[in-house]
């Protein structure tokens, strides 16, 4: 009889996260240029589990278009296996030992395959001196370095996570020796997976359109931009995606009379179709009438989700020195202003007072280091929070 066996213990993970600028041959942007990347790393500590969950970051499609996802492990890992003979006679023994690590996520995967052979040995009848034998720690995961690449995949756009799995399957079986045997193998991994967003600017972006916000609420969503207008007979479309890369037009706002050189303000209603469900994105084009055409940053609403309330936005993000907070409705009041590490810790704070304003803004006096944050704004009269991400260049 045959017995595999995968012991588990705790394992001890952590994330840092960073951002480098730097390129990818097979992430380019129009006219050859070099995608930026977004950098995030998880380290994992030695552990006996077989079965890992990670969660990432995703990416904001409103920071701009993701053109790649690369994914680089660098885990190793060391096994211990145990023979033991349990029939009533002595045997020469050749085993096979066949392990497949493996780290999945969207449109990604990674595998290690290691096999080896053990003996032949000599074991003694079951309950005899040397009826059992063991092998190792062995190296299970000869080359340790991986790299795979899939494109823009849609599991890894949105404001929440995405989760890749690590697994080790396989065990030890006789090749000769006949198959009365118990086995168990202990095998320990550690090492680090790092994820790679590569992204482009949404080209061409129109600076005239800014504090574009949406936001669900009473079954419809709510869309909201401000707007220069340069010139007369510009028109406005709303448009819609389901993955961020494939659009369709919603409808279609007017520049109105609003005097040429002023900023207006714009709204629109979009009633979500029986087919919507999860993540919409919206982004609003500009069309002037010598046909030139740009368009908003881009923004998402889970339609699974409760009414939102309504939200702030950032720009620029990502940002150097200078951020601004861009609420989406008017606000009365004192405000704190907070950039928070993804620990859970505060980096900087300002308070701020909102006279019925909706923009303020914060200077990163702390030069905090580059990588994601997220930016809390709270209203100390009422205790209501805006949370969102940014991104510190």
């Amino acid at each position: 009889m045959k017995h595999f066996y995968l012991r588990g213990s705790v394992l001890l993970a952590f994330m840092a996260f960073s951002l480098i600028q730097s390129s990818n041959a097979q992430c380019l942007c129009s006219a050859g240029v070099p995608a930026t990347a977004i950098d995030q790393t998880i380290t994992i500590a030695p552990t006996k589990q077989s079965s890992l969950n990670f969660a990432f970051q995703q990416f904001d499609p409103a920071i701009g278009n993701l053109s790649c996802v690369t994914l680089h492990d660098t885990i190793t890992g060391t096994s211990v296996t145990g023979a033991g003979n349990t029939g009533p006679d002595s045997v020469d023994a050749l085993f096979q030992l066949t392990l497949t690590n493996k780290v999945s996520g969207p449109g990604i995967t990674l595998t290690h395959v290691y096999n080896s052979l053990h003996g032949y040995d000599s074991l003694a009848p079951f309950g005899d001196p040397g009826d059992t034998i063991t092998y190792g720690p062995e190296n299970i995961i000869t080359f340790p370095n991986g790299l795979a690449t899939t494109g823009g995949n849609a599991g890894y756009l949105g404001v929440g996570t995405v989760n890749l799995t690590y697994t080790i399957t396989g065990g030890m079986i006789p090749l000769d020796g006949g198959s009365n045997y118990n086995f168990s193998v202990t095998t320990v991994i550690g090492g680090t997976l790092n994820l790679t967003y590569y992204w482009c600017p949404a080209t061409p972006l129109g600076a005239n359109i800014s504090n574009f916000s949406a936001f669900k609420k009473d079954g419809l969503i709510s869309l909201q931009w401000m707007a220069t207008n340069d010139q007369s007979n510009i028109t406005y479309e709303i448009q819609y995606s389901k993955d961020g890369e494939n659009w369709a037009g919603a409808g279609t706002v007017p520049a109105g009379s609003a005097p040429i050189g002023t900023v207006a303000q714009y709204q629109y209603q979009y009633h979500p179709a029986s087919a919507d469900v999860g993540e919409i994105y919206f982004r609003i084009k500009r069309k002037d009438p010598e046909g030139n055409i740009v368009y908003s940053a881009v923004k998402v609403v889970n339609l699974q989700q409760n009414d939102q309330r309504p939200g702030i936005q950032i720009y620029p993000n990502p940002v150097t020195n200078l951020v601004t907070v861009q609420f989406d409705e008017l606000q009365t009041g004192a405000f704190d202003l907070e950039l928070i590490s993804t620990t859970g810790q505060i980096v900087q704070k300002k308070q701020v007072q909102m006279g019925g304003n909706s923009l303020a803004s914060m200077e990163l006096s702390s030069h905090p280091a580059r990588g994601i944050y997220f930016l809390r704004a709270r209203d100390t009269g009422n205790n209501h929070q805006f949370l969102t991400k940014v991104i510190v260049d």
